[in-house]
């Protein structure tokens, strides 16, 4: 059996006015998702746990199928891992984002600094290394604005928060709080007044998603086949090698809406001649959803639609047994610009599977399954049809 998971990260949404009360999905009405639902069966995954905030590294690690209420540490950790960052045991990893302050009203102007490009990234990350010579941390490239920070043997009990719920409002009552906050709050602010003017739209540094090592049991002990993950962004990748999976490069791949999608999709279904299970993650809707950009987020879906929908399925069947899950990992709604934790709309299809009664697929599919504890997924998809 070979196994393909199509992760389109927040490509969920609620209905919107404009669209006549219709979701992006409905409103986009992609006919090979459409198609696929049809043959396959249809349902709904809470990624999330209850009262837990649905991030990708919660929502992506119970698709991958590890329940993040026994594995989960943190989020930068795990994106420490993907760029070969090895973490000591009473190290604490960040993530590091570059972004735009507004100098005067001191808001979260734009979370990405305006999706910085990698080359102006990685010059920043650079100096900051240089400027920070004599405090205890270390700043390493991710890509574009997602980068990792590390301070080593000290301990942090802090709440932090993500820059893309913040965008347009004070950055104040958002800083880091706790345990040793204080230096993270120093670093924020002495990054302000180094970068300021300097690099482009890049005037400062965000840290948060803090955390130290996980450990997770391989996926191929866990499920006993081999996986691989075709992924542009830190995050997933890191997951992927934390599970002992092969990381598939493809090349002009961006973790934005310019992204490669043809080269993930062919890149993938090569990668099944040597491994039984690969991860393809998609970011350009949950990018566009943090824009507020309802255009960009309908080009996001018919691109994966037309793009990688036809090479993924037409070569899927040229094995004898075969599966594709697609779903989000959390809705991104354009009306709010951040993560939701409502249960995601899924398809399962493949050589054996019977379809149910759905002929669309967007969040009013009538579920033939639904997975209360997300992780529980995997096991659904690889191991059972129902």
């Amino acid at each position: 059996m070979k196994y393909i998971v199509l992760l389109c990260d927040g490509m969920s949404d609620y209905k919107i006015d404009i669209l006549n009360n219709k979701t992006v999905l409905e409103y986009t009405r992609a006919a090979n998702f459409d198609k696929i639902a049809k043959e396959g069966r249809c349902g709904f995954i809470y990624t999330t746990p209850n009262d837990w905030y649905p991030g990708s590294d919660v929502c992506n690690l119970s698709i991958f199928g590890y329940n993040p209420l026994e594995v989960y540490t943190g989020r930068s950790p795990i994106e420490a891992a993907s760029i070969g960052v090895n973490l000591g045991e009473n190290d604490f990893a960040f993530r590091c984002n570059l972004v735009t302050l507004d100098d005067k009203k001191e808001i979260m102007e734009d979370f990405s600094a305006y999706h910085v490009d990698k080359d102006t990234a990685k010059k920043v990350i650079d100096y900051l290394n240089e400027q920070f010579k004599d405090y205890n941390v270390e700043f390493y490239a991710g890509v574009g604005y997602r980068n990792i920070m590390v301070i080593r043997n000290c301990d942090f009990e802090v709440k932090t928060t993500p820059p893309h719920d913040i965008m347009g409002q004070s950055i104040k009552k958002y800083l880091p709080t706790g345990k040793n906050a204080e230096i993270l709050n120093e670093l924020i602010k002495k990054s302000w007044q180094l970068l300021d003017k300097k690099f482009k739209k890049v005037n400062s540094i965000w840290l948060w998603g803090e955390g130290k090592k996980p450990n997770l049991v391989s996926f191929e002990e866990k499920f006993g086949i081999k996986g691989a993950v075709v992924a542009a962004v830190d995050l997933i990748r890191g997951i992927g090698k934390l599970a002992g999976m092969k990381l598939i490069d493809v090349p002009g791949v961006t973790g934005f809406i310019d992204t490669n999608f043809e080269g993930k999709a062919q890149y993938a279904i090569n990668a099944l001649n040597d491994y039984d299970y690969v991860y393809i993650h998609v970011e350009a809707p949950d990018e566009a959803g943090h824009m507020g950009s309802l255009e960009e987020k309908i080009k996001a879906i018919q691109n994966i639609n037309d793009k990688m929908l036809p090479i993924i399925v037409d070569n899927l069947k040229r094995f004898d047994k075969y599966r594709l899950l697609i779903t989000p990992d959390h809705p991104t709604p354009v009306e709010i610009r951040t993560h939701a934790s409502e249960p995601v709309p899924a398809i399962i299809w493949g050589s054996d599977i019977e379809p149910d009664q759905n002929e669309f697929y967007d969040e009013n599919i009538k579920p033939s399954f639904e997975i209360r504890d997300g992780y529980k997924i995997a096991e659904l998809f690889i191991r059972r049809s129902k």
